[in-house]
């Protein structure tokens, strides 16, 4: 089987959350509050995930808040993040400018009820709140180099500092450790989330170079995602093969068997069928699939089942109201196939599982799919940490469950009348109220949830309090403290270095 083992800034004052420089905390190792090693750490990120978006999948499948239902209720450490970038350019600086932090999080100005009714395209923003968290936000790129590098960076950055520079990752730390590292999406396995634990590369946008890397840098024993050349978003077989998002050479090699990535012995396994996602799920996969590095691309060129057009309009109104795809293996078999493989190491592994079609639903405010590719989520944490009881223990693994950007503030039906109104409950399988307030990403502070091994060692993390965040948010068991997104990767490298 396939192991490979790889042997000045200034701050500017951004309210509430002031960084200090643009590295994280961990560019020092912690010294205090040491804990046994780590021997497993699993990072889920449901992207695009605003407060509401959470509550309103379990509103629709249990009728209750999603802290009352299972995993989560189980999870008793819950803290905000946040989010913003270094700042909100695309493309790096020259290296020779000092490297300056322009975004930030200022609680009083999120939670200002003056009523502005500002306009802003199709969308109406009645309160001053409404309009400072549509400002400054990340992008995907930004915020996952900051989950998995410790960096702020430029929004479009794939692991690259501010000046284009590369940075190390955390599956790099977790590889050079002697354990595995696997990445896992329900979106292309080369979009911003999953490239940056992947690939280091300065433009978000260059999906067949970022493809490239991903496979032949090392950074990764298993990938699994979409983008697959032969199919459309119906996963039907296309007339014309769509190379966007691997080339056409690097897609000759893959089915050839001859793509290998730097220092593999082993060249990379495609496997590509829902039955062959769900054997390695059931843990029937032949010893082939088991031996070398895994590529599980899902015969669909976009995502699971979010962009699915197989329907009337009225039909998705409704979530579940249109037929699902029968040749895409859902999220949660990806991911339980995913651990089965890694699990194979004995010194243990790193693995991100991202939930990307949440943010694709919510750039459409599109509610019904919102809760959709949200419950899918959730059924994959359960399934963690189902395999977290019965084949490992939460002694020896660390979860964490985040999302790195908040989208469309999705808030309740009086929302524009009562600031900051949450969603209402309607009861199990009835279509909530919503209003959305941008089409675009926010700036909001965002969920964190932790169990497991290292837990504990958050605390220290913790850089600020928002009083307010526990009273007018669901996220019922924090209390408004937070930490940034750099230290998400700061505990996971202090864990994985011990």
């Amino acid at each position: 089987m396939f192991f490979q083992t790889h042997k000045s800034c200034t701050a500017l004052l951004v309210g509430a959350a002031l960084i200090t420089g643009c590295n994280s905390s961990g560019d020092s190792d912690a010294k205090e509050g040491t804990v046994p090693p780590v021997k497993n750490v699993i990072l889920m990120i449901t992207d695009g995930a605003s407060d509401g978006a959470w509550d309103i999948s379990t509103y629709w499948t249990h009728g209750e808040k999603l802290n009352d239902v299972a995993p989560y209720v189980d999870i008793d450490t819950r803290l905000a993040m946040t989010t913003f970038p270094l700042n909100t350019s695309s493309n790096p600086t020259d290296c020779a400018e000092q490297e300056t932090a322009e975004a930030g999080y200022e609680a009083d100005k999120v939670w200002d009820d003056t009523i502005v009714d500002e306009v802003a395209g199709n969308y109406t923003r009645p309160f001053a709140g409404y309009s400072y968290i549509n400002k400054n936000a990340t992008d995907s790129a930004a915020a996952c180099t900051a989950l998995a590098t410790g960096r702020k960076t430029y929004n479009s950055a794939i692991s690259v500092d501010y000046c284009g520079q590369p940075l190390e990752t955390i599956a790099q730390v977790a590889r050079r450790s002697g354990r595995s590292s696997g990445i896992v999406t329900s979106v292309q396995f080369n979009h911003a989330t999953p490239a940056v634990f992947g690939a280091q590369h300065t433009s978000r946008n260059d999906y067949a170079i970022l493809g490239n890397k991903m496979l032949t840098g090392g950074m990764a024993d298993l990938i699994m995602g979409a983008g697959h050349p032969e199919f459309d978003k119906n996963g039907i077989p296309h007339t014309t093969h769509n190379h966007r998002y691997l080339s056409e050479n690097d897609w000759r090699m893959l089915k050839e068997g001859a793509m290998f990535a730097e220092g593999a012995s082993l060249p990379w396994t495609l496997i590509e069928s829902k039955e062959a996602f769900e054997r390695l799920a059931n843990n029937t996969a032949d010893a082939n699939t088991m031996e070398g590095p895994l590529f599980g691309l899902v015969q669909n060129d976009s995502t699971l089942q979010q962009n699915r057009s197989n329907c009337t309009t009225e039909q998705k109104q409704t979530a579940y109201g249109c037929p699902f795809l029968t040749n895409q293996p859902s999220l949660k078999t990806m991911t339980q196939g995913a651990l089965n493989y890694l699990n194979q190491n004995e010194n243990g592994f790193f693995l991100m599982v991202e939930g990307g079609a949440v943010d694709w639903a919510a750039h459409a405010n599109d509610t019904a799919r919102i809760i959709e590719e949200q419950v899918d989520f959730n059924n994959s944490v359960q399934a963690v940490a189902d395999w977290v009881e019965k084949e490992s223990s939460w002694e020896e693994t660390l979860l964490i469950v985040t999302t790195d950007h908040g989208n469309s503030y999705v808030l309740g039906g009086s929302s524009d009348q009562n600031a900051y109104a949450p969603v209402e409950n309607p009861g199990k399988h009835v279509m909530p109220t919503v209003k959305y307030y941008s089409g675009d990403h926010t700036n909001e502070l965002v969920r964190v949830y932790l169990k497991g091994a290292g837990t504990e060692l958050i605390n220290k993390y913790v850089n600020g309090n928002d009083p307010q965040y526990a009273d007018k948010y669901n996220n019922t068991g924090a209390n408004g403290d937070y930490i940034d997104n750099t230290n998400v990767f700061d505990l996971m490298k202090e864990l994985i270095s011990q």
